[in-house]
């Protein structure tokens, strides 16, 4: 079961999931992120529709939001809103080495299961 976590903020704010879970996936099929996170948000996903062995590719992943919208920040002040998305890739499927990959923010969600 090799799975790959990937959130696209520059803090490990899956790091409570990651300590309480040993795989993000419930039973029924929800993330756990979802028992904290309220945030409900359709999401546009690109991939290729094939991909030969040893290839990197890319997935893009596209959350709409409001930019407007702001939280409140750790020293009380009002920032950009944390957001991030969960990749579990199929079986068989493996994150890229770090010299073959993008320079995008991603972590494995832990070393037992490294396709999330």
């Amino acid at each position: 079961n090799k799975k790959h976590c990937w959130p696209f903020t520059k803090k490990k704010s899956s790091i409570i999931a990651q300590q309480g879970y040993e795989n993000p996936r419930e039973a029924t099929g929800r993330i756990v992120c979802a028992n904290c996170h309220l945030a409900n948000k359709p999401v546009d996903i690109e991939v290729p529709q094939a991909i030969l062995p040893d290839t990197v590719f890319e997935a893009v992943v596209r959350i709409p939001y409001d930019m407007q919208v702001k939280q409140v920040l750790a020293n009380g002040k009002k920032g950009a809103l944390n957001v991030g998305a969960v990749l579990i890739l199929p079986e068989g499927f493996e994150l890229a080495p770090p010299d073959r990959r993008s320079l995008i923010f991603m972590h494995i969600y832990s070393p037992s299961c490294q396709t999330i």
